[in-house]
């Protein structure tokens, strides 16, 4: 795709120019003003097919045919993608100077055009006379050799909804279900055309239905800004759906890296949904010994395969290995994207979940692991009730490197039969919400003005439970206690509820904590409820007053708060600490 003949017949990159960009085939990549543009790499494609072909009008069809192959995606998809793609390069569906939409038919690529070859001679103008051609790029990763082949993509990716957004997955293998849920980045298309990543998915395959996915706002699926990075809670909605789109009722989740944390509040929140639990190279809380070198040094030399060649220093020194490293980096994130995906990584805090985590759980770790101390691991082991902690020699911290030893504890671990756990123990979050003196609010509007009102906060409360996927437990006279399977949700459901009914003329104050709790008879129980209900009663009115674990799970929500000091809670051990939420 965008590549042109020479008088031999052989294929040439070729760069466009259009105003102040270029869009360069030979290193992938959309520069404005000779400064690299994020782009998707299914918009990019979608941009090269329509300036390839600008000299007509491009169908809807085609696109998907080039864009997709024979995966089968909704023509959804296809529109985000020329949506981003637009807004990459200054335009948007009201102006259509770039890319004009021909209703009924598809897409036109009408700015005026130039072309040049990566040595940097101009060519033939195309149409109307444009900015000169860009000069040469330096090449952003060595040719791979000759006898290191590719191996095809073996698998479908196909797409579910998650919140809207397009969650890309593929399903390879029969046995029980085993879904992997990868580190920071990952593209699920891409690791197949390398043989020591193809080897060890493959051998997952050779023992279970395989499930893989690529995260919202990496790979193949659909991407976010990079400054809203999806917050565990919503990339939990993203394993959920991956598993309703593949009829999987239960599973064994293995996390690898940062998808460690995200498959214990999985195992925590949803047990009845998880069979067994591996976590490989991961953590609860604190991963690295400098993180902030670790961002900074990601956005510094993200794209040139030397951020993966940290994680796979066996790799390193291997120039075939390298250059896909440095094609798999550009296409699975944007350096700012994975800088800001390690920055929140640093920030995770998952061990309130450890003690409520009942699945059968292996932890591998290597023990000289380059990225993530040994002692990480060790961590997760003490917290985790009868998990088995395995040594790995080696310093590779990508599992793809000599994964034999790994992959046979997998195996037996996967394949062997598991007890059910216990699902009335859960971890949830609970919201507390009370009307502030409720006797003298009463009093002051009569008693046929009060119970009105109070009809009138029970309904509002249920139309923001519902809205935010919140669960009514039960009611007091003036007040309610309802659980959420996310902690950010029941944050922005209380402050909503505080906004709403303040409209209203009622003063309300919350508390919101995440805990693990037992289930009976449609009620909620456990030392958790109580830490919930005291901390209400230190919440001023108008305030959602939060406990640390809560605030600590909510890491890249784009929620705020502000400390309100250490706090002794009646009848309860320990101090702690409690914040307001302010949106």
């Amino acid at each position: 795709m965008g590549r042109q003949r020479d008088p031999n017949g052989r294929s040439r990159p070729v760069i466009w120019t259009f105003g102040s960009y270029a869009l360069d085939t030979d290193v992938y990549e959309l520069r404005a003003a000779g400064e690299p543009v994020a782009l998707e790499p299914q918009a990019f494609d979608v941009l090269v097919f329509l300036v390839t072909h600008h000299d007509r009008v491009v169908t809807k069809e085609e696109l998907l045919d080039e864009v997709w192959g024979d995966r089968f995606v909704s023509e959804s998809a296809l529109t985000s993608r020329i949506k981003q793609a637009r807004r990459a390069v200054g335009d948007d569906g009201r102006r259509q100077d770039v890319i004009r939409t021909v209703h009924g038919r598809g897409y036109r690529f009408v700015a005026p055009l130039a072309e040049a070859t990566p040595t940097g001679n101009a060519g033939a103008t195309v149409s109307a006379p444009t900015a000169p051609a860009a000069p040469e790029a330096p090449s952003a990763s060595p040719t791979i050799p000759i006898g290191w082949a590719p191996i095809a993509q073996p698998v479908r990716t196909r797409y579910t909804s998650s919140s809207g957004l397009d969650i890309a997955y593929q399903v390879v293998g029969e046995g029980p279900d085993l879904l992997f849920i990868p580190g920071f980045v990952s593209n699920i298309d891409l690791q197949w055309e390398h043989p020591g990543m193809a080897a060890f998915y493959r051998r997952l395959a050779s023992f279970s239905r395989l499930i893989l996915f690529d995260k919202r706002g990496t790979g193949v699926s659909e991407r976010v800004t990079a400054d809203r990075i999806p917050t565990l809670e919503e990339r939990m909605d993203d394993v959920r759906a991956v598993l309703d789109a593949v009829g999987s009722e239960r599973a064994t989740l293995f996390g690898i890296s940062e998808g460690g944390p995200l498959s214990l509040l999985m195992a925590a929140t949803y047990p009845e949904r998880v069979e067994r639990l591996v976590l490989y190279g991961t953590f609860a809380t604190d991963p690295f010994v400098d993180p902030a070198r670790f961002e900074r040094d990601t956005r510094r030399l993200w794209g040139r395969g030397r951020v993966f060649s940290q994680l796979a220093p066996s790799w390193a020194h291997d120039d075939a290995n390298v250059a896909f490293l440095a094609r798999y980096e550009r296409q699975s994130a944007t350096p700012d994207g994975a800088a800001r995906l390690i920055g929140m990584i640093a920030h995770i805090d998952a061990r309130s979940t450890l003690s409520s985590i009942s699945a059968p759980t292996l932890i591998l770790h290597r023990r000289d692991d380059a990225v993530i101390p040994f002692d990480r691991a060790e961590v997760l082991a003490a917290g985790i009730a009868g998990a088995e902690l395995v040594a790995l020699d080696g310093h590779d911290h990508h599992p793809c490197v000599d994964p034999g030893p790994m992959l046979d504890r997998v195996e037996r671990h996967v394949t062997g039969a598991a007890p059910a756990p216990p699902a009335e123990r859960v971890l949830t979050t609970m919201l507390f919400v009370d009307v502030v003196s409720s006797t003298s609010q009463a009093s002051r509007v009569g008693d046929a003005r009060w119970r009105e009102l109070l009809g009138e906060l029970f309904d509002r409360a249920r139309r923001q439970l519902a809205r935010t996927g919140g669960t009514l437990v039960n009611t007091t006279g003036d007040g309610l206690l309802a659980t959420f399977d996310g902690p950010a949700r029941a944050v922005r459901c209380g402050l909503a509820l505080v906004a709403d009914l303040g409209n209203l003329g009622l003063d309300v104050r919350c508390s919101a904590h995440t805990s693990e709790v037992e289930r009976l008879a449609g009620d909620i129980t456990g030392i958790g409820v109580h830490v919930g209900a005291r901390v209400e009663g230190l919440a001023r009115p108008g305030e959602v007053l939060v406990t640390q674990t809560v605030r600590d799970l909510v890491v890249g929500s784009g929620l705020h708060f502000e400390p309100r000091g250490r706090h002794v809670l009646r009848g309860v051990p320990d101090r702690w600490d409690l914040y307001a939420a302010t949106g």
